[in-house]
């Protein structure tokens, strides 16, 4: 459900008054608590059931996901698509864990109608009866779909699809490998005579041209964002900084006072999350972690555990930065900061979701990166600077004795340490976020070391 700050009085039965839905969507809908539409679903259900290609913009929390599948299912209910027809629509998603999201929105809605959907994400395999039985609604990332749909002999048909959705557009089309993706697996599908729908909390040109070229058509575009600030005020914004030497000592702090809270904290590598499990269990924190390197049984399992947990410290990456819809999460901490501002908005996103629920963010930045408020605030981003004052000490000591006392853990702190350097190589804000700021001496005593390893070669 969305924040209340973005719901409308539109009521369901006032959307099936008006013919926007049938009486199988309304019944479903009302069963899963359903009563009214959000500004964008009231925006895009009737331009999508018009056939527009259509780019959806709006804020994260808002219902999107709702506001594309349903006029996706009304469309193929109307025109009597049927299984024999092949796959009717096809949802892409940059992340499994996305794409389990959104099909978990969709499959009481398509059991309404009788529509068969299939998830495909990679690492898990295509089961026998799947293929066998087809499926109407397909949802999946780039690299299972394109396996599977440019096979030699595919076991899908899409030679009729009516209907293509790009979830988290922008994210699609700034990674080059999932561009590539799409590209193929466009030339397998009937461009000119399907609708192509993009959506998104974040608008960039980059994505816009590419869609443009890789789609071939243009996009009309809606959004429900008549607020300047990208973001909602459900949620208080607060930043922290930190000089590089406090930065664990810091964390672990923070960390402790949100014990009983449900709380996420994102780092820039995998790396870097398995290190900081190790050293926040080692402080008596109740944290997991779930990262892209694990096995998909791995991910689903940690996602579903945080899922279900009423309080946790879920310690991730990027991955997690768009669409996840977790209940009950109080706290954003970017400990690391985002690549660019627009995953800033993405992060703290996943807190504040719900109606009537609220949440908090708290980014750490360097002392040297205090202008990256004022890119924030150039968007319209309302924060302020928190300030602590502590004795970190004990927490340091700690750390050393941790990392010098134990080979894997030794292991796991030189290669965060090299990511975490190597981070601020490739950053999208290179005068903000200088790699010439960075004091190696004083970098490495955050990973545990009292100099930096030289074993590790020539970092930059």
């Amino acid at each position: 459900m969305a924040g209340s700050s973005i719901l409308t009085n539109r009521t369901l039965e006032w959307v099936q008054e008006k013919g926007l839905c049938s009486e199988p969507t309304l019944t479903a809908l009302t069963a899963q608590g359903y009563k009214q539409l959000t500004a964008i679903q009231l925006l895009a259900i009737p331009e999508l059931l018009a056939k527009k290609d259509t780019f959806l913009h709006a804020r994260t929390g808002s219902g999107k996901t709702l506001g594309f599948l349903l006029p996706a299912l009304e469309r193929l209910r109307a025109m009597g698509f049927k299984k024999s027809h092949g796959v009717g629509a096809l949802v892409i998603s940059p992340t499994r864990e996305l794409a389990l999201q959104i099909a978990q929105v969709l499959k009481p809605l398509a059991e309404a109608h009788d529509f068969s959907s299939l998830t495909l994400i990679g690492g898990k395999k295509l089961k026998e009866e799947e293929k066998k039985d087809g499926c109407m609604i397909m949802v999946g990332t780039p690299g299972r779909l394109t396996e599977i749909l440019t096979a030699p002999e595919p076991e899908f048909r899409v030679t009729k699809l009516k209907i293509l959705i790009l979830d988290e557009a922008d994210k699609l089309f700034d990674d080059s490998m999932h561009t590539e993706y799409l590209r193929m697996i466009c030339k397998c599908l009937p461009l000119e005579k399907m609708q192509k729908v993009l959506v998104s909390a974040t608008v960039n040109q980059k994505c816009l041209k590419l869609a443009k070229q890789i789609l071939k058509t243009e996009f009309s575009y809606i959004t429900s964002e008549k607020k300047v600030s990208p973001t909602t005020k459900q949620i208080k914004q607060s930043y922290l900084l930190v000089s590089t030497t406090e930065r664990v000592p810091m964390l672990v702090t923070v960390l402790r006072t949100l014990k009983k809270k449900k709380a996420i904290v994102f780092f820039n590598s995998c790396h870097s999350v398995k290190f900081h499990h190790e050293v926040l269990k080692h402080f008596g924190l109740p944290v997991l972690y779930c990262v892209g390197q694990e096995k998909q049984s791995q991910r689903s399992n940690m996602y579903t555990k945080f899922v279900e947990m009423e309080r946790g410290i879920l310690l991730t990456t990027g991955m997690a930065e768009r669409g996840w819809d977790i209940p009950g999460v109080q706290w954003i901490v970017q400990y690391d900061p985002p690549h660019k501002p627009e995953d800033y908005i993405h992060r703290i996103g996943r807190t504040g979701r719900g109606e009537g629920q609220t949440g908090q963010a708290l980014l750490f930045l360097r002392p040297e990166e205090e202008k990256f408020i004022a890119v924030l605030k150039g968007m319209k981003v309302e924060i302020d600077q928190l300030e602590f004052q502590g004795d970190f000490n004990d927490i340091q000591e700690q750390l050393f004795s941790l990392v010098s006392d134990g080979l894997d853990i030794r292991q796991s702190a030189k290669m965060a340490y090299k990511k975490f350097v190597r981070a601020y190589q490739c950053h999208k804000l290179k005068k903000i976020f200088n790699i010439q700021t960075l004091d190696l001496n004083q970098v490495c005593r955050a990973f545990g070391f009292t100099k930096p390893p030289l074993e590790l070669g020539k970092l930059t």
